[in-house]
């Protein structure tokens, strides 16, 4: 179970740092070219652990056609939730983007989940409902008393 713990500290703390350097190139580069220069930067460094682990299929273009054509939508996907996300932290900060990420994504698994097996499981509503609500709180009741906190002290 702490692997579990360690792993999601990990994964957390990487999309968090990814969030903020993509941020940081969209508002220097452009939406686009932003998106450009880290997909350029993630195909370099695949191709390179591809290279180095000595499992280069890719090259061979019978091997290209054979892979199932809905392999290539992960890209187009991871490209289309990144330009979502860029636009999202544009009018957000980091942590309510890496919410709304978390919530969308427990909220669209939860409904595939649904759509494929054809029954709702309570425990899945409950946790997601239990994130809702927390965003809820930390967003409007506890922001807002920060804010009555601060105007007390403001003459």
């Amino acid at each position: 179970m702490l692997i579990f713990a360690i792993l999601a500290l990990t994964i957390g703390a990487v999309n968090v740092i990814n969030l903020m350097v993509n941020l940081q190139a969209k508002i220097a580069l452009g939406t686009a070219n932003g998106t450009l220069i880290n997909y350029l930067e993630a195909s370099v460094i695949s191709f390179l652990l591809v290279l180095f682990t000595g499992e280069i299929k890719l090259t061979n273009l019978l091997y290209l056609k054979s892979i199932p054509t809905v392999y290539f939508l992960g890209g187009i996907f991871g490209l289309i939730s990144m330009v979502l996300v860029l636009h999202g932290l544009a009018i957000s900060r980091i942590s309510y983007a890496t919410v709304v990420v978390l919530i969308g994504q427990l909220g669209a698994g939860f409904l595939i989940d649904t759509f494929i097996s054809g029954k709702i499981i309570p425990l899945k509503i409950i946790g997601i409902s239990m994130v809702v609500i927390g965003v809820f709180l930390d967003k409007f009741l506890i922001n807002s008393q920060r804010e009555d906190s601060t105007s007390l002290g403001s003459p």
